[in-house]
């Protein structure tokens, strides 16, 4: 990953922050996008040898968008990969949610996805190829209770990267999904403060896994960058699940 170029976007926290981290590590030079402020991530970095870029962007935004990438072309002079882990969760039932509830989550999660790889794929195709990482979710694969609208909005993302890998495979370009588990996150650790015993829903978190404990964002980000490297060549439209074992553990 030496000197390529990665637009990491959600990387003020969670895992997104964990893939710049990883990222850095490993050499490459890294835009940083959230809609907060990351410019003071990335001038730590610079002042620690690093190569990084902050831009503040909002990933449902198409013009938003496109002047993030246009600042990460103007830097860096090309885009090698996208980690795409811009998102939110709501916990609500279908009858109890509002058009605009709706709205918002697939705006961010699924037509975000959207905006941003195509974004990135107009840039790639024009430098010899690229790897996209989205971000799906086990819950795409499975049916659990009161998050409907999240789990729908992932299994889209996850769908979308299939036609993409198909569609620009030969253009060189990779497109592949991560789906992670139960991830100690401030998303996670949000959704679970609402609940009406956040122990209890933790400790639910923790023993829907078979490894009776919750994820790591450090483990996302090493699928992440494995993904992104050369040592992937070879995969694309792939939805990896790192989930702690929660899609193949019975009830």
């Amino acid at each position: 990953m030496k000197n390529k170029v990665v637009v990491v976007t959600g990387a003020a926290s969670g895992i997104g922050k964990a893939c710049v981290e990883r990222f850095i590590r490993e050499g490459a030079r890294v835009v940083l996008v959230d809609k907060e402020d990351v410019s003071e991530a990335a001038s730590v970095i610079e002042a620690s040898g690093g190569h990084a870029l902050g831009v503040s962007a909002d990933v449902s935004d198409e013009e938003s968008v496109t002047a993030m990438f246009l600042a990460a072309i103007e830097r860096f002079e090309r885009i090698d990969v996208l980690a795409h882990f811009a998102g939110i969760s709501r916990r609500k039932l279908i009858p109890d949610m509002s058009v605009d509830e709706w709205d918002e989550i697939m705006n961010v999660n699924f037509k975000g996805t959207f905006i941003c790889t195509k974004a990135a794929i107009l840039h790639m195709r024009n430098t010899g190829g690229g790897s996209i990482i989205t971000t799906g979710s086990e819950l795409a694969f499975v049916g659990a209770p009161n998050i409907a609208a999240y789990s729908a909005s992932k299994a889209g993302v996850v769908h979308l990267t299939r036609c993409l890998a198909r569609d620009h495979g030969s253009e060189n370009i990779r497109v592949n999904c991560v789906c992670p588990g139960p991830i100690d996150t401030p998303m996670l650790q949000g959704s679970v403060s609402l609940t009406a015993d956040p122990i209890a829903a933790k400790r639910g978190a923790e023993n829907s896994t078979i490894l009776g404990r919750l994820g790591r964002p450090e483990e996302i980000a090493n699928m992440v960058h494995f993904l992104a490297s050369d040592e992937a060549s070879f995969i694309t439209g792939a939805a990896m699940i790192v989930d702690g074992g929660v899609t193949v553990k019975s009830p």
